[in-house]
């Protein structure tokens, strides 16, 4: 085995060759070790700046593009522009009509709505018409309804009606008013939405009218009428008719009682096709040639205050007297007498009409216990007067065609006179008394077309009792 290892030993063993001899002194020298050589710092080309600048600005304008795509996108899923409410309701109407109001709601987001709540403002002093089922909805005393509505979908459709009878005055103008208020699925903040319609009052279906002569002489007692309508199915609440009398008129007796000022005729409830009717008697002065205006205002309770709806006016002409009456003292002007003194008076009459007048009398009283009632003397020019007695316990003398020819008739503008003879008592009942005289002229006849209701003049005379030695 041994000897098998030096035999590969010998086969295997290269041998070296020889290196050839360098001489010291020309052997290349190896240069020395040294740091390497420092350059110089000179600043990036613009090139380089450019492909910087570019970069940068890629990536902002990535990052921005990436921002507003966010935004918008965000944005375009809610916007409070589309949500559309629409509110529809008649422009005109009737007062005591119902009205009817359409309302919609669309979503045109592409989000949710939630939370929603509607709130339906009624017109002003109507009477809003609510289901049972709603009732819990409508708070008594608001004129509201309030509807929730906990969702609407994506291009959801919310659609509701609306109903109240319409109160008011002609030209009266009544709104009525929508608010939705809600919020996006995505956020808390809270939207709202709102719609108006106005609606005029074209009509009242409440007549009022007032009856009266259209003309009548001072003095003369006089009767107005006024009469109220509801001419359509509804009722109407809180009512009255405020009355304004001209001045010299003088209200004296009504068929419904008068309230406030004497002038206010209280309607209250008026019920459909309810009629109501009011009698006025009074007397009227003034001057000839003047026109009494009466006016009568239909209003209605708004709140705490009276809204007029509707009016009225008429008007009263005072004439010249049919038949005129004059009083006086003969001679004119005595204004005061002293006991045991004669007096005399003077009644003068004339016919103002263009037509006779028949069957007058004539009333005299003396309306005093100071006159001695046994010393009454009449007396005429015409020297016709006859058996005419003095009523002491009415204080009257009394003349007609029986004791009185010319009063069988007077002709158009026929003027007649009387005198009165009378003296005062020696002893006095009361000192410094007065001593009153009245006189009553009518006819019974009533020409054709004549405005008055009653042919008649009044005139009255009161002197002073005047002490004396």
């Amino acid at each position: 085995m041994d000897n098998l290892e030096n035999l590969q030993k010998e086969l295997y063993t290269p041998s070296k060759p020889e290196l050839p001899q360098v001489d010291p002194e020309k052997k290349v020298q190896e240069p020395p070790l040294a740091p390497p050589p420092l350059y110089e710092d000179t600043p990036p080309s613009p090139a380089i700046w450019r492909k910087v600048l570019l970069g940068a600005g890629v990536f902002l304008l990535l990052a921005v593009t990436v921002a507003v795509y966010v935004f918008f996108r965000g944005f375009y899923a809610f916007r409070k522009d589309r949500v559309e409410l629409k509110l529809q309701g008649p422009t005109e109407i009737t007062a005591g009509q119902t009205s009817v109001w359409k309302l919609a709601i669309v979503n045109k987001n592409e989000t949710e709505l939630k939370d929603g709540e509607l709130i339906f403002q009624f017109p002003d002093f109507s009477k809003p018409i609510i289901a049972s089922s709603e009732s819990s909805q409508f708070k008594q005393g608001t004129l509201k309804q309030t509807v929730p509505l906990a969702e609407l979908k994506p291009g959801g459709l919310f659609e509701r009606e609306f109903r109240a009878v319409i109160y008011g005055g002609e030209n009266f103008e009544r709104k009525a008013q929508a608010v939705f208020k809600f919020k996006p699925s995505s956020g808390s903040i809270i939207f709202e939405s709102s719609a108006t319609v106005a609606t005029n009052i074209t009509s009242l279906p409440v007549a009022l009218a007032m009856e009266a002569v259209s003309e009548t002489v001072s003095g003369e007692k006089m009767e107005i009428k006024f009469n109220l309508k509801n001419e359509s199915e509804a009722g109407f609440p809180n009512m009255r008719v405020r009355l304004e009398f001209p001045s010299g008129f003088r209200v004296e007796e009504t068929s419904e009682k008068l309230y406030e000022f004497n002038n206010v005729w209280r309607v209250d409830e008026f019920l459909p096709q309810e009629s109501k009717g009011l009698v006025i008697k009074g007397t009227v002065t003034g001057l000839e040639g003047e026109n009494k205006v009466f006016r009568a205002f239909l209003e209605g309770l708004e709140g705490t205050n009276w809204k007029i709806y509707k009016e009225i006016s008429g008007q009263v002409g005072l004439i010249t007297p049919p038949l005129s009456l004059y009083l006086n003292t003969e001679p004119e002007g005595v204004t005061s007498a002293r006991a045991g003194e004669t007096l005399f008076y003077k009644f003068v009459w004339q016919n103002n009409l263009d037509a006779p007048l028949a069957n007058l009398t004539l009333k005299i009283k003396l309306d005093s216990d100071n006159f001695d009632f046994s010393s009454v003397e009449i007396g005429s020019p015409s020297g016709q007067v006859k058996n005419i007695n003095f009523n002491s316990s009415a204080r009257t003398a009394t003349l007609n065609r029986d004791n009185f020819a010319p009063f069988f008739g007077i002709q158009p503008l026929e003027r007649s006179e009387l005198t009165l003879r009378v003296k005062i008592k020696e002893k006095l009942s009361s000192a410094g008394g007065k001593l009153p005289v009245s006189a009553t002229l009518d006819s019974t006849s009533k020409p054709e077309g004549l405005a008055v209701s009653q042919i008649s003049a009044s005139q009255s005379l009161t002197l002073e009792i005047k002490s004396g030695e």
